[in-house]
Protein backbone atom coordinates (compact mmCIF):
# COMPACT_ATOMS: atom_id res chain seq x y z
CA UNK A 1 0.00 0.00 0.00
CA UNK A 2 1.59 3.65 -0.88
CA UNK A 3 2.12 6.04 2.42
CA UNK A 4 2.54 9.17 2.31
CA UNK A 5 5.70 10.68 3.61
CA UNK A 6 3.63 11.42 7.08
CA UNK A 7 2.53 7.67 7.46
CA UNK A 8 6.71 6.92 6.34
CA UNK A 9 7.90 9.00 9.30
CA UNK A 10 5.52 7.78 11.92
CA UNK A 11 6.17 4.26 11.48
CA UNK A 12 9.67 4.79 11.56
CA UNK A 13 9.67 6.41 14.89
CA UNK A 14 7.01 3.80 16.33
CA UNK A 15 8.98 0.71 14.84
CA UNK A 16 6.08 -0.18 12.44
CA UNK A 17 6.06 -1.39 9.21
CA UNK A 18 3.25 0.37 7.90
CA UNK A 19 0.56 2.86 10.13
CA UNK A 20 -2.57 4.72 8.75
CA UNK A 21 -4.22 7.78 9.66
CA UNK A 22 -6.41 7.09 12.51
CA UNK A 23 -3.61 4.92 14.45
CA UNK A 24 -2.53 5.74 17.63
CA UNK A 25 1.23 5.04 17.85
CA UNK A 26 3.94 5.64 20.80
CA UNK A 27 6.61 7.39 18.58
CA UNK A 28 10.19 8.60 19.83
CA UNK A 29 12.64 10.89 18.35
CA UNK A 30 16.48 10.79 17.54
CA UNK A 31 16.28 14.33 17.76
CA UNK A 32 16.95 16.42 20.49
CA UNK A 33 13.75 18.44 21.85
CA UNK A 34 13.62 21.37 21.98
CA UNK A 35 12.45 24.42 24.69
CA UNK A 36 11.56 28.46 24.69
CA UNK A 37 12.33 29.32 27.71
CA UNK A 38 9.07 30.77 27.74
CA UNK A 39 8.41 27.24 28.58
CA UNK A 40 9.60 27.95 31.88
CA UNK A 41 6.88 29.88 32.91
CA UNK A 42 5.38 28.46 36.09
CA UNK A 43 1.99 29.98 35.50
CA UNK A 44 1.96 27.86 32.11
CA UNK A 45 3.72 24.72 33.49
CA UNK A 46 3.59 21.66 31.20
CA UNK A 47 4.75 19.28 33.93
CA UNK A 48 8.48 20.14 33.32
CA UNK A 49 8.99 21.29 37.23
CA UNK A 50 7.17 18.10 38.48
CA UNK A 51 10.39 16.53 37.16
CA UNK A 52 13.06 18.03 39.90
CA UNK A 53 10.46 18.07 42.89
CA UNK A 54 9.95 14.15 41.88
CA UNK A 55 13.31 13.62 41.52
CA UNK A 56 12.91 12.03 37.94
CA UNK A 57 15.89 11.75 35.58
CA UNK A 58 15.06 13.35 32.12
CA UNK A 59 15.39 10.23 29.45
CA UNK A 60 18.92 11.75 28.12
CA UNK A 61 20.01 15.12 28.71
CA UNK A 62 22.02 15.72 26.15
CA UNK A 63 18.92 15.73 23.94
CA UNK A 64 17.92 18.41 25.43
CA UNK A 65 18.42 22.05 23.94
CA UNK A 66 17.15 25.09 25.67
CA UNK A 67 16.88 28.39 23.54
CA UNK A 68 16.32 31.76 24.72
CA UNK A 69 14.43 33.06 21.75
CA UNK A 70 11.40 34.85 22.71
CA UNK A 71 12.09 38.09 24.88
CA UNK A 72 15.17 39.04 23.44
CA UNK A 73 17.33 42.22 25.62
CA UNK A 74 14.58 44.54 25.89
CA UNK A 75 11.47 42.19 27.73
CA UNK A 76 10.42 43.17 30.87
CA UNK A 77 11.13 41.60 34.36
CA UNK A 78 8.69 38.66 33.76
CA UNK A 79 11.10 37.48 31.25
CA UNK A 80 13.91 38.13 33.33
CA UNK A 81 12.30 35.53 35.96
CA UNK A 82 11.43 32.91 33.52
CA UNK A 83 14.86 33.16 32.11
CA UNK A 84 16.41 32.53 35.64
CA UNK A 85 14.19 29.45 35.69
CA UNK A 86 14.92 28.07 32.81
CA UNK A 87 18.76 28.11 33.62
CA UNK A 88 17.66 26.92 36.71
CA UNK A 89 15.83 23.96 36.08
CA UNK A 90 18.86 22.98 33.40
CA UNK A 91 21.23 22.79 36.44
CA UNK A 92 19.13 20.91 38.79
CA UNK A 93 18.32 18.20 36.17
CA UNK A 94 21.62 18.19 34.40
CA UNK A 95 21.54 19.62 31.14
CA UNK A 96 24.55 19.96 29.64
CA UNK A 97 25.60 23.77 30.37
CA UNK A 98 26.64 23.97 25.81
CA UNK A 99 22.59 22.74 25.27
CA UNK A 100 21.53 26.17 27.10
CA UNK A 101 21.33 28.75 24.42
CA UNK A 102 21.30 32.22 26.32
CA UNK A 103 20.44 35.81 25.26
CA UNK A 104 22.60 37.17 22.50
CA UNK A 105 24.01 33.03 20.86
CA UNK A 106 20.88 32.18 19.51
CA UNK A 107 17.54 33.49 18.04
CA UNK A 108 13.64 31.87 17.52
CA UNK A 109 13.72 28.49 18.46
CA UNK A 110 11.87 27.32 14.99
CA UNK A 111 14.32 29.16 13.17
CA UNK A 112 17.26 27.82 15.09
CA UNK A 113 16.01 24.34 14.75
CA UNK A 114 15.84 24.95 10.91
CA UNK A 115 19.24 26.27 10.35
CA UNK A 116 21.19 24.09 12.38
CA UNK A 117 19.27 21.25 11.59
CA UNK A 118 18.12 19.95 15.09
CA UNK A 119 15.58 19.22 12.97
CA UNK A 120 16.32 16.11 10.49
CA UNK A 121 14.66 14.77 7.12
CA UNK A 122 12.77 11.49 7.76
CA UNK A 123 12.73 12.07 11.51
CA UNK A 124 10.01 13.35 14.19
CA UNK A 125 10.69 16.62 16.10
CA UNK A 126 9.18 17.73 18.91
CA UNK A 127 9.25 21.03 20.97
CA UNK A 128 7.94 22.13 24.26
CA UNK A 129 4.89 24.75 23.15
CA UNK A 130 5.05 26.78 20.12
CA UNK A 131 2.46 27.18 17.78
CA UNK A 132 4.91 27.76 14.05
CA UNK A 133 6.83 24.64 15.23
CA UNK A 134 5.88 23.51 10.92
CA UNK A 135 8.53 25.71 10.04
CA UNK A 136 10.63 22.74 9.93
CA UNK A 137 8.16 20.78 8.33
CA UNK A 138 10.31 22.37 5.29
CA UNK A 139 12.93 19.86 6.13
CA UNK A 140 10.83 17.08 5.37
CA UNK A 141 10.26 16.79 9.23
CA UNK A 142 7.56 15.45 11.03
CA UNK A 143 7.55 18.43 13.87
CA UNK A 144 4.72 18.77 16.65
CA UNK A 145 4.51 20.66 19.77
CA UNK A 146 3.77 18.64 23.08
CA UNK A 147 2.14 21.34 24.85
CA UNK A 148 1.29 19.39 28.42
CA UNK A 149 3.01 16.32 27.48
CA UNK A 150 6.31 17.59 27.78
CA UNK A 151 7.26 16.36 30.73
CA UNK A 152 6.06 12.86 30.29
CA UNK A 153 8.22 12.53 27.08
CA UNK A 154 11.21 14.48 28.83
CA UNK A 155 10.71 11.32 31.91
CA UNK A 156 9.97 8.60 29.16
CA UNK A 157 11.88 9.88 25.82
CA UNK A 158 8.07 8.92 23.97
CA UNK A 159 4.95 10.54 23.07
CA UNK A 160 1.75 9.36 21.88
CA UNK A 161 0.45 10.35 18.64
CA UNK A 162 -2.41 9.69 16.47
CA UNK A 163 -1.60 9.43 12.90
CA UNK A 164 -3.27 12.63 10.98
CA UNK A 165 -4.70 12.78 7.52
CA UNK A 166 -2.67 14.40 4.76
CA UNK A 167 -4.00 17.16 2.77
CA UNK A 168 -1.72 17.60 -0.49
CA UNK A 169 -1.29 21.33 -1.71
CA UNK A 170 0.26 21.55 -5.21
CA UNK A 171 1.50 24.58 -6.31
CA UNK A 172 1.66 25.07 -10.04
CA UNK A 173 2.39 28.03 -12.64
CA UNK A 174 5.16 30.55 -12.04
CA UNK A 175 5.44 33.00 -9.01
CA UNK A 176 5.12 36.57 -10.23
CA UNK A 177 8.81 38.32 -10.12
CA UNK A 178 8.69 40.97 -8.02
CA UNK A 179 6.98 42.17 -4.94
CA UNK A 180 5.27 38.19 -4.34
CA UNK A 181 6.67 35.98 -2.36
CA UNK A 182 5.91 32.36 -0.23
CA UNK A 183 4.08 34.58 2.42
CA UNK A 184 1.46 35.77 -0.08
CA UNK A 185 1.41 32.05 -1.73
CA UNK A 186 0.47 30.84 2.03
CA UNK A 187 -2.19 33.69 2.45
CA UNK A 188 -3.39 33.01 -1.15
CA UNK A 189 -4.39 29.00 -0.24
CA UNK A 190 -5.46 29.77 3.23
CA UNK A 191 -8.07 32.20 1.26
CA UNK A 192 -8.93 29.36 -0.89
CA UNK A 193 -9.33 26.47 1.83
CA UNK A 194 -10.17 28.73 4.74
CA UNK A 195 -9.51 28.03 8.53
CA UNK A 196 -10.69 24.71 8.00
CA UNK A 197 -8.80 23.61 4.66
CA UNK A 198 -6.29 21.49 6.74
CA UNK A 199 -8.72 19.31 8.65
CA UNK A 200 -6.63 19.02 11.62
CA UNK A 201 -4.18 17.04 9.46
CA UNK A 202 -1.09 17.78 7.75
CA UNK A 203 0.02 19.93 4.98
CA UNK A 204 2.06 18.55 2.24
CA UNK A 205 3.85 21.22 0.31
CA UNK A 206 4.72 20.07 -3.59
CA UNK A 207 4.72 20.88 -6.99
CA UNK A 208 7.10 23.17 -9.80
CA UNK A 209 6.51 26.12 -7.64
CA UNK A 210 7.98 24.84 -3.90
CA UNK A 211 10.81 22.94 -5.94
CA UNK A 212 11.87 26.08 -7.32
CA UNK A 213 11.78 27.95 -3.62
CA UNK A 214 15.09 29.30 -1.86
CA UNK A 215 15.19 27.28 1.40
CA UNK A 216 14.36 30.49 3.17
CA UNK A 217 11.20 30.94 1.53
CA UNK A 218 9.91 26.97 2.03
CA UNK A 219 10.38 28.17 5.47
CA UNK A 220 8.57 30.69 5.55
CA UNK A 221 5.69 28.77 3.34
CA UNK A 222 5.44 26.16 6.00
CA UNK A 223 5.86 27.77 9.34
CA UNK A 224 1.55 29.07 9.25
CA UNK A 225 0.25 25.58 8.68
CA UNK A 226 -1.51 26.04 11.85
CA UNK A 227 -4.42 29.10 10.43
CA UNK A 228 -5.25 26.38 7.57
CA UNK A 229 -6.43 24.08 10.95
CA UNK A 230 -3.78 21.97 10.59
CA UNK A 231 -1.46 19.88 13.04
CA UNK A 232 1.49 20.77 11.08
CA UNK A 233 3.17 20.90 7.61
CA UNK A 234 6.27 19.70 5.59
CA UNK A 235 7.67 19.07 2.24
CA UNK A 236 9.13 16.10 0.53
CA UNK A 237 12.80 16.86 0.70
CA UNK A 238 14.66 16.82 -2.55
CA UNK A 239 18.46 17.54 -3.52
CA UNK A 240 18.72 21.59 -2.51
CA UNK A 241 17.27 20.27 1.17
CA UNK A 242 19.74 17.59 1.52
CA UNK A 243 22.39 19.86 0.71
CA UNK A 244 21.15 22.04 3.47
CA UNK A 245 21.05 19.99 5.68
CA UNK A 246 24.25 18.35 4.76
CA UNK A 247 25.73 22.03 5.67
CA UNK A 248 24.31 22.23 8.67
CA UNK A 249 25.04 19.19 10.39
CA UNK A 250 27.22 16.29 10.43
CA UNK A 251 24.17 13.91 11.78
CA UNK A 252 23.55 10.77 9.89
CA UNK A 253 19.75 11.15 8.41
CA UNK A 254 17.65 9.12 6.29
CA UNK A 255 15.32 11.27 4.33
CA UNK A 256 11.79 9.41 3.07
CA UNK A 257 9.53 10.95 0.52
CA UNK A 258 5.52 10.17 -0.54
CA UNK A 259 4.96 7.67 -2.46
CA UNK A 260 3.28 9.19 -5.94
CA UNK A 261 0.38 6.78 -5.92
CA UNK A 262 -0.30 7.96 -2.02
CA UNK A 263 -3.80 8.42 -0.55
CA UNK A 264 -4.78 11.99 0.54
CA UNK A 265 -7.71 13.25 2.27
CA UNK A 266 -7.68 15.84 0.27
CA UNK A 267 -5.71 17.11 -2.99
CA UNK A 268 -5.94 20.91 -3.81
CA UNK A 269 -3.90 22.85 -6.50
CA UNK A 270 -3.49 26.24 -7.09
CA UNK A 271 -2.00 28.05 -9.48
CA UNK A 272 -0.03 30.99 -8.34
CA UNK A 273 0.97 32.43 -11.64
CA UNK A 274 -1.79 35.86 -11.01
CA UNK A 275 -1.48 36.50 -7.54
CA UNK A 276 -0.64 39.86 -6.32
CA UNK A 277 0.95 41.40 -3.09
CA UNK A 278 -2.07 39.99 -0.21
CA UNK A 279 -2.96 41.66 3.31
CA UNK A 280 -4.59 40.11 5.81
CA UNK A 281 -6.20 43.21 7.90
CA UNK A 282 -7.22 42.67 11.40
CA UNK A 283 -8.56 40.82 13.54
CA UNK A 284 -9.44 38.05 11.41
CA UNK A 285 -6.57 35.87 10.85
CA UNK A 286 -8.36 34.12 7.76
CA UNK A 287 -9.32 37.05 5.88
CA UNK A 288 -7.15 37.57 3.43
CA UNK A 289 -7.12 41.11 1.01
CA UNK A 290 -5.21 42.35 -2.42
CA UNK A 291 -2.75 45.00 -1.53
CA UNK A 292 -5.00 46.99 -3.70
CA UNK A 293 -7.87 46.71 -1.70
CA UNK A 294 -6.75 48.53 1.74
CA UNK A 295 -3.69 50.54 0.12
CA UNK A 296 -3.90 53.89 1.89
CA UNK A 297 -4.92 52.55 5.11
CA UNK A 298 -2.50 54.98 7.36
CA UNK A 299 0.25 53.46 9.99
CA UNK A 300 2.78 54.32 12.34
CA UNK A 301 4.38 51.07 13.49
CA UNK A 302 5.84 48.29 11.29
CA UNK A 303 7.90 44.72 11.71
CA UNK A 304 9.84 42.43 10.03
CA UNK A 305 10.78 39.38 11.41
CA UNK A 306 9.54 36.08 12.93
CA UNK A 307 9.44 32.68 11.04
CA UNK A 308 7.36 34.38 8.38
CA UNK A 309 9.85 37.28 7.75
CA UNK A 310 12.68 37.08 9.47
CA UNK A 311 15.09 35.16 7.11
CA UNK A 312 18.02 36.34 5.46
CA UNK A 313 16.63 36.55 2.15
CA UNK A 314 14.13 39.01 3.74
CA UNK A 315 16.22 41.17 5.77
CA UNK A 316 18.14 41.08 2.31
CA UNK A 317 14.50 42.20 0.62
CA UNK A 318 13.93 44.92 3.14
CA UNK A 319 17.53 46.43 2.75
CA UNK A 320 17.12 46.02 -1.12
CA UNK A 321 13.73 48.97 -0.80
CA UNK A 322 14.83 50.97 2.03
CA UNK A 323 18.39 51.36 0.62
CA UNK A 324 19.07 55.12 0.50
CA UNK A 325 15.82 56.52 2.09
CA UNK A 326 14.54 57.36 5.06
CA UNK A 327 11.39 56.76 7.02
CA UNK A 328 8.48 59.62 8.24
CA UNK A 329 9.43 60.74 11.78
CA UNK A 330 6.51 59.59 12.81
CA UNK A 331 6.65 56.01 11.69
CA UNK A 332 8.61 52.80 13.48
CA UNK A 333 9.93 50.02 11.86
CA UNK A 334 11.11 47.34 13.81
CA UNK A 335 13.51 44.93 11.82
CA UNK A 336 14.51 41.35 14.18
CA UNK A 337 16.75 39.23 12.35
CA UNK A 338 15.60 35.70 13.49
CA UNK A 339 18.83 34.40 14.29
CA UNK A 340 22.32 35.53 15.32
CA UNK A 341 23.23 33.33 12.41
CA UNK A 342 21.63 35.76 9.96
CA UNK A 343 22.64 38.42 11.50
CA UNK A 344 26.28 37.53 11.33
CA UNK A 345 25.57 37.19 7.60
CA UNK A 346 23.98 40.71 7.47
CA UNK A 347 27.58 41.90 9.36
CA UNK A 348 29.32 40.85 5.84
CA UNK A 349 26.72 43.43 4.03
CA UNK A 350 26.15 46.85 4.65
CA UNK A 351 22.08 45.91 5.50
CA UNK A 352 22.67 47.04 9.30
CA UNK A 353 24.05 50.96 8.04
CA UNK A 354 20.93 50.55 5.33
CA UNK A 355 18.63 49.78 8.41
CA UNK A 356 20.42 52.02 10.61
CA UNK A 357 20.27 54.90 8.03
CA UNK A 358 16.79 54.51 7.23
CA UNK A 359 15.75 54.96 10.81
CA UNK A 360 14.53 51.27 11.72
CA UNK A 361 15.22 49.83 14.96
CA UNK A 362 16.94 46.65 15.13
CA UNK A 363 17.09 44.33 18.02
CA UNK A 364 18.97 41.55 18.89
CA UNK A 365 18.00 38.25 17.12
CA UNK A 366 14.26 36.78 18.76
CA UNK A 367 10.39 36.20 18.55
CA UNK A 368 10.29 39.69 20.38
CA UNK A 369 7.43 41.99 18.73
CA UNK A 370 5.43 39.25 17.14
CA UNK A 371 4.97 37.96 20.43
CA UNK A 372 4.54 41.31 22.07
CA UNK A 373 7.69 41.39 24.03
CA UNK A 374 9.18 44.61 22.99
CA UNK A 375 8.50 47.80 21.11
CA UNK A 376 4.65 46.92 22.25
CA UNK A 377 1.71 48.55 19.97
CA UNK A 378 -0.43 50.92 22.12
CA UNK A 379 -3.92 51.81 22.04
CA UNK A 380 -5.03 53.92 18.77
CA UNK A 381 -1.54 52.86 16.84
CA UNK A 382 -1.80 51.07 13.34
CA UNK A 383 1.10 48.10 12.67
CA UNK A 384 2.26 46.47 9.52
CA UNK A 385 4.21 43.13 9.85
CA UNK A 386 5.75 39.93 8.24
CA UNK A 387 4.67 38.41 11.99
CA UNK A 388 2.42 35.32 11.51
CA UNK A 389 -0.08 36.51 13.93
CA UNK A 390 -2.59 40.13 13.96
CA UNK A 391 -5.57 38.71 17.11
CA UNK A 392 -6.14 41.96 19.27
CA UNK A 393 -3.46 42.40 21.82
CA UNK A 394 -1.03 40.09 19.89
CA UNK A 395 1.64 43.01 20.11
CA UNK A 396 0.18 45.24 23.13
CA UNK A 397 -2.39 46.66 23.37
CA UNK A 398 -5.85 45.33 22.08
CA UNK A 399 -7.18 48.30 20.81
CA UNK A 400 -4.11 48.59 18.46
CA UNK A 401 -4.39 47.36 14.57
CA UNK A 402 -2.23 44.77 13.08
CA UNK A 403 -1.98 44.01 9.31
CA UNK A 404 0.01 41.25 7.77
CA UNK A 405 2.10 41.24 5.00
CA UNK A 406 4.91 39.92 3.06
CA UNK A 407 7.87 42.20 4.20
CA UNK A 408 8.41 43.98 0.70
CA UNK A 409 5.03 45.45 1.64
CA UNK A 410 5.80 45.87 5.08
CA UNK A 411 9.29 48.19 4.17
CA UNK A 412 7.32 50.08 1.21
CA UNK A 413 4.60 50.99 3.30
CA UNK A 414 6.52 52.16 6.59
CA UNK A 415 8.61 54.44 4.12
CA UNK A 416 5.20 56.11 2.87
CA UNK A 417 3.08 55.97 6.22
CA UNK A 418 0.92 54.31 4.78
CA UNK A 419 -0.04 50.87 3.42
CA UNK A 420 0.98 50.69 -0.14
CA UNK A 421 2.09 48.14 -3.22
CA UNK A 422 5.83 47.40 -2.95
CA UNK A 423 6.31 46.77 -6.64
CA UNK A 424 6.84 50.59 -7.51
CA UNK A 425 10.21 49.89 -5.05
CA UNK A 426 11.52 46.65 -6.63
Amino acid sequence: MAETITEKILARASGKSKVKAGDYLTVKSNCPIIFGHHSFDTFMDRGLHMIPRLGVRVFDSSKVIIVDGHGGASSGSNIADVRWAAQKWAREVGIPLENVINLGRGGIENMMSAERAWALPGETFFQGCNGHLSTVGALGTFACALSHGAGAYLMKGTTWVRVPVSVKIVLTGRMPENGVYARDAFEYVLQQIGPMGGMGGVLEWCGPVVDEMSMDERFSLSSSAIFTGAWTSLMNPDEKTIAYVKAATKQPFEPLRSDPDAQYARVYEFDVSKIEPLVVPPPKRHIVKTVREVEGVKLNRGFIGSDSGGWFEHMQLAARILKGRKLPPDVILNITPGTVGILLRMMDTDMLRTFVEAGCCVPDPNEGQEAGLNTLLCAGEVCIASAQTNYPGRMGSREADIYLANPATVAASCLEGRITDPRKYL
